[in-house]
């Protein structure tokens, strides 16, 4: 008994503060934050990467793409939420009032920049190369200036933090998409007419294609 009215005492204590926390970050939002410089720069970043990943992004990928993205999207939302309920880091200055997490870190712009890369560089060693320079640009220069103009702050977290776990997120989404699209291939080939597999064979092999180019010569 005594414990069912101390957990209930604890609910509503964590209510109050709940509740406390919401209208506080609608002051910070509404006083301090909306129409401000930094806020029309959260804008035009979602905005902007919306027009890269439209031009970059290959209508033929856009199936891979999406998983690939859906699978960042998932990681970095995840992480942001546990560590801004650690503590870790904090937004002071968001796109939107009540969600404490960077909606336009987790939508926008890591997802659509990591798929945008994973889109362009489909071998290991280009990607590999291509998603360390993004992620030192995001983790040494992108945070500090973040933090510089006050939108963001860090307390048990660091630029070889976010390092870290942007390569891991980059790494595991696209070991995890491309052997999905590997089976999928997989089992199209073998549900695939025998006569017609040995065309398509033969009219992909390297050395046909060699001896069809010199005839053409």
């Amino acid at each position: 008994m005594k414990w069912g009215l101390r957990m209930e005492e604890l609910g509503k204590r964590i209510d109050q503060l709940s509740n406390k926390l919401t209208n506080m970050r609608w002051e910070i939002w509404t006083k301090y934050t909306l129409f401000t410089w930094q806020w029309w720069m959260l804008v035009l970043a979602c905005a902007g990467m919306v027009v890269l990943f439209v031009v970059l992004v290959r209508r033929g990928n856009l199936l891979k793409s999406f998983a690939f993205l859906g699978m960042i999207y998932l990681f970095n939302k995840n992480l942001d939420d546990v560590a801004t309920a650690m503590n870790w880091y904090d937004y002071r200055m968001q796109l939107e009032p009540i969600i404490p997490t960077m909606l336009p870190a987790n939508l926008f712009i890591i997802p659509g920049a990591l798929t945008i890369l994973y889109e362009r560089y489909s071998d290991w060693k280009s990607y590999s190369i291509a998603i360390g320079a993004f992620a030192v640009l995001v983790s040494y220069m992108a945070l500090p200036l973040m933090k510089q103009v006050k939108i963001y702050t860090d307390n048990a977290w660091n630029g070889h933090w976010s390092l870290l776990s942007l390569v891991a997120m980059a790494a595991i989404s696209k070991l995890v998409v491309d052997w999905f699209v590997r089976q999928q291939s997989r089992e199209s080939n073998e549900h695939r007419d025998p006569h017609e597999r040995e065309i398509h064979v033969l009219y992909t092999s390297p050395s046909l294609f060699s001896r069809r180019k010199g005839s053409v010569k």
